[in-house]
């Protein structure tokens, strides 16, 4: 009997506990306002869009039209803070499946014998229309097809990114079949939320200037661009016949919110800050921690959140070049910079100093330093003395000299480069920075024109994807020119293996990590922290920063601006 009470009395306290929560987050409900003008600053507000054309294969592509285009699957926004808070969204390119939901698609299933994948299409979806390009019509099934194939088969593709589809097969006007040769355990990634795959309507392309005059740019998303000033701004204007809502207070309401959104485009630093201290831009997504002390005096009313940067920043070397195709060349370069006096004087602290390849929130294949071989864990020690003696075994006991091109993007990047710059040259070694615009930086990676060195800025992707652009064989975003048959053959068995269980996988994977890290094929630096800062009027925002690889559109499109808040505080 009196088991029996507690349980009973635990239930109605977990309930009352429940209750209160419901009660609770009710009453903090504020009801949406719709219109005004939206401004914020993105996460690489320096660099101008490169590609306004999927088949550009371009990293930054999804970034800039994730407002007006859209992708077959999305993050669900409801797991993270808004909602059951189950994931943050904070990663550039690193959604778990379970936390993901269908944006044109409304579910799809696995077949497995044979291999194939079945979509089934939202309906009613509709495009925008788009004077001199489109009409308004009805997305189906044929718009996907047009769409993945011409990315597949774009002179730009990325290497083996698409060899694991066969063909598609069109059921009807919402099912779609994709047939598959081999298994590829990242097909969600590489074909339906990545950085490339925004489905693209065929009007684009036959428009008079092609698939790549942002005039031409339409989709089916929340807004639709409307105005580009180079090195300025991209305006996005409100879609009215948007299909998807959010459920706020219990009550749905469609979506977007604002009218307008204006992405602001400024390269200097000190003026993107004064922008966004002055309330002309409400949003900030990236502030370095160093600003924050200040901006927290100078404006009190400010909001701001913490997380570790969606980049990693490292000097690549070149496996497949001299110097550096000696290991021992390549871990006294990292002996030589003192990782933790960067974190201590560059961050003022707020850095980690292992994250590379993966930072700590990889939870499946992440090993804490502690736990790294010594063989790895002894690359994030700085040890200069010891650093000279494995030169002087490689044939180098007066040094050598070299050159890296960094992207002149960032003014902190390139603070930090010449900091690795003085802690070389203690060892003998001459580092040449060769600075350049960021398309310049892009092609010479992309194309492996780049000398022996590069700086090297990189989302980590998914759990399998980082690996593969980074380390495999050939592969598009290798500037370490990595070509390791262990390396290839347990990515390849991980990835292609349709029996394989996540655990397992992921098991295989972080002991691979840990082989890459002993490799050394980068000068690996530590991650820093940066904040996410908004003004008060901003509402139902909770600092979630990506719902798929660069793509932070459908985040914007649920929020709103309290007009009469922004007025009352004088802006």
């Amino acid at each position: 009997m009196k088991k029996r009470f507690w349980s009973l009395l635990m239930v109605l306290l977990i309930m009352l506990v429940w209750v209160s929560g419901v009660f609770a987050a009710a009453a903090k409900t504020e009801t949406p306002q719709y219109g005004g003008t939206f401004t914020l600053m993105e996460k690489y507000p320096a660099i101008n869009p490169i590609s306004w054309d999927n088949a550009g294969w371009v990293w930054k592509h999804a970034y800039d039209t994730g407002f007006y285009m859209e992708h077959l699957m999305m993050g669900d926004l409801q797991k993270g803070p808004r909602g059951t808070n189950q994931y943050d969204f904070k990663e550039n390119s690193w959604i778990p499946h379970k936390f993901l939901r269908g944006e044109l698609i409304e579910k799809y299933e696995v077949k497995k014998k044979p291999l194939q994948i079945i979509f089934h299409l939202r309906k009613g979806v509709m495009w925008q229309e788009k004077p001199g390009v489109m009409k308004a019509r009805e997305f189906v099934t044929d718009d996907v097809v047009f769409s993945l194939t011409r990315l597949i088969k774009a002179p730009k593709a990325m290497k083996e990114y698409h060899d694991f589809i066969d063909r598609f097969e069109v059921v009807d006007k919402y099912t779609l079949i994709m047939h598959l040769k081999g298994w590829d355990a990242d097909w969600r990634y590489r074909m339906a939320w990545g950085v490339y795959d925004a489905v693209q309507a065929p009007e684009q392309e036959k428009a008079p200037g092609g698939a790549n005059k942002w005039e031409n740019a339409c989709g089916t998303g929340p807004y639709m661009i409307t105005e580009y000033k180079d090195g300025h701004s991209q305006t996005y204007t409100k879609n009215p016949n948007y299909w998807d809502s959010e459920v706020i207070g219990g009550k749905k309401y469609n979506l977007p919110f604002t009218d307008k959104i204006v992405m602001m485009l400024i390269k200097d630093e000190a003026t993107q800050l004064a922008s966004f201290r002055t309330g002309k831009v409400d949003l900030m997504m990236t502030i370095q921690a160093k600003y924050v002390d200040e901006l927290k005096k100078s404006n009190p009313q400010l909001k701001f959140q913490r997380s570790l940067y969606g980049l990693n920043f490292s000097l690549a070397m070149r496996l497949d070049t001299k110097p550096f195709n000696d290991i021992r060349v390549r871990r006294a370069l990292n002996l030589a910079v003192n990782k933790k006096e960067i974190i201590n004087s560059f961050y003022q602290g707020e850095a980690e100093l292992h994250t590379y390849p993966y930072p700590s929130n990889f939870k499946e294949i992440y090993t804490p330093l502690e736990k790294l071989s010594p063989a790895a864990r002894e690359l994030f020690t700085y040890n200069p003395e010891k650093a000279k003696k494995l030169l002087a075994e490689a044939g180098y006991p007066n040094g050598f000299s070299f050159k890296a091109q960094i992207s002149n993007a960032s003014q902190s990047e390139l603070d930090l480069a010449a900091m690795v710059v003085a802690y070389l040259a203690k060892i003998g070694v001459k580092l040449e920075l060769e600075p350049m615009d960021y398309p310049s930086w892009l092609s010479k990676m992309i194309n492996k024109t780049h000398s022996a060195g590069l700086f090297f800025n990189n989302g980590h992707g998914t759990i399998l994807a980082g690996i593969r652009k980074n380390f495999v064989t050939g592969q598009g975003w290798n500037p370490h020119m990595m070509s390791d048959p262990h390396v290839d053959k347990t990515w390849n068995t991980v990835n292609e293996d349709p029996n394989l269980s996540d655990e397992k996988a992921n098991a295989e994977l972080k002991k691979l990590i840990v082989y890459i890290i002993e490799q050394a094929p980068a000068i690996i630096l530590p991650q820093p922290y940066v904040y996410t800062g908004w003004w008060p009027w901003v509402k139902n925002y909770y600092g979630e920063l990506r719902v798929g690889q660069q793509r932070s559109g459908p985040i914007h499109a649920r929020i709103w601006i309290d007009q009469e808040m922004k007025k009352k505080m004088g802006y």
